[in-house]
């Protein structure tokens, strides 16, 4: 499921052309080689930490994309970063970040922000 997850993660980015779509791909990759790996770094700040955090990333300027559009792709983007942070709960993840950011997520796409 994690490594569904971050495919369609990493498909959304290449449609939005963020720079960190063959980094999540690499990602999905690794899960397979070295998921103990692949789990310390999906539960790293990169992802999790405020600021510069593909989290945070889920609030950046729409590039260009029809307006409708772009927010349908920002909740997918919102979307699959709650069903990547549940999994990586599930499995132990203590990034202090991930619980704050799974919550505002879950609220904004619930609002439709």
């Amino acid at each position: 499921m994690l490594q569904t997850a971050l495919l369609r993660l990493s498909e959304l980015l290449e449609r939005i052309s963020h720079p960190r779509a063959a980094e999540v791909r690499e990602l999905a990759d690794l899960l397979q080689v070295s998921p103990a790996l692949a789990m310390r770094q999906l539960d790293s700040n990169a992802w999790w930490a405020g600021a510069g955090s593909l989290a945070a990333d889920t609030m950046i300027d729409n590039p260009g994309l029809p307006e409708g559009l772009w927010q349908s792709e920002v909740r997918e983007f919102r979307t699959l970063l709650i069903e990547i942070g549940e999994l990586l709960k599930a499995e132990g993840a203590t990034n202090p970040g991930l619980g704050s950011w799974l919550l505002a997520f879950s609220n904004w796409n619930a609002s439709e922000v």
